[in-house]
Parts: C-alpha cells; sequence; structure tokens
C-alpha cells in the first residue's frame, strides 16, 4: 500500500521548487496538497505560480477557492485585486481590494491601490458617456 504524502510536505516541496525556478513542479506540489487536504494557504501559493506563469485567470480561480476556504484571508483578495489589475479589470480590482480593506482597515496596501483602482474605474466610466 503506498501512503499518501502529507500536504504539509508537498506544500514544502513545493516551496523548495519555486526558489529553484522550477514552476511547474512547485504547481504540481502545491495542487496536490490543495486536493489532499484543501487549505487556502495551498490554493495562494498556487495562484503565485500560476499568476508567475501568466496565467492569470486560473490564478484568480485558486484564490476563489481560497477565499472560500478562508473568508476572513485578507491575502487572498489583495493578491486577486492585483490579478485582475494586471488583466486592466479595475471593478473587479477595486471589488477585491474593498474586501481586504473591509478584513484588514489597518492596512495601507489594499487602500493605496483600492484608490488607483477607483480612478482608473471612474475615467472608464466617464469615457462610456
Amino acid at each position: 500500500m503506498v501512503a499518501t504524502p502529507d500536504h504539509r510536505d508537498l506544500i514544502r516541496k513545493g516551496d523548495c521548487r519555486l526558489k529553484e525556478g522550477e514552476l511547474d513542479i512547485a504547481l504540481k506540489s502545491y495542487r496536490k496538497a490543495a486536493r489532499i487536504h484543501p487549505s487556502s494557504s495551498a490554493e495562494k501559493k498556487a495562484a503565485l505560480v500560476l499568476g508567475m506563469m501568466g496565467r492569470y485567470m486560473e490564478a484568480i480561480g485558486s484564490l476563489d477557492r481560497a477565499a472560500k476556504i478562508d473568508p476572513q484571508d485578507p491575502e487572498a483578495w489583495i493578491f486577486r485585486g492585483f490579478l485582475f489589475w494586471r488583466l486592466l479589470r479595475w471593478e473587479e480590482a477595486l471589488a477585491s481590494f474593498e474586501r481586504a480593506i473591509v478584513l484588514r482597515p489597518e492596512d495601507g496596501y489594499p487602500r493605496y491601490y483600492r484608490d488607483i483602482a477607483a480612478e482608473e474605474t471612474a475615467k472608464r466610466r466617464r469615457r462610456r458617456t
């Protein structure tokens, strides 16, 4: 009988592979860890790798799963906002940053990016009218 790997070992393996620049192997480790034991940590790490690979919508999917697992985690929302920012999808970025602010009101990082996303959203709305 083959033992099921521990999800923490898989995350550590993914971390090591990520440091070595082996993105595909890191992603496989994080995804396997998430399947064995769904966690926001494994999903956020998978999203990080997917973002580094330019696979933004897949990364957003991982962050959506992370937010479902731990709805009180502001990091998932901040990273999600930044990915939508990268895609120039300002309204989604704005909504993600606003959610992060609700969860961590003392953090200036999502406030700063929320303000810029709000400005870009307003510019686009003015252009449409």
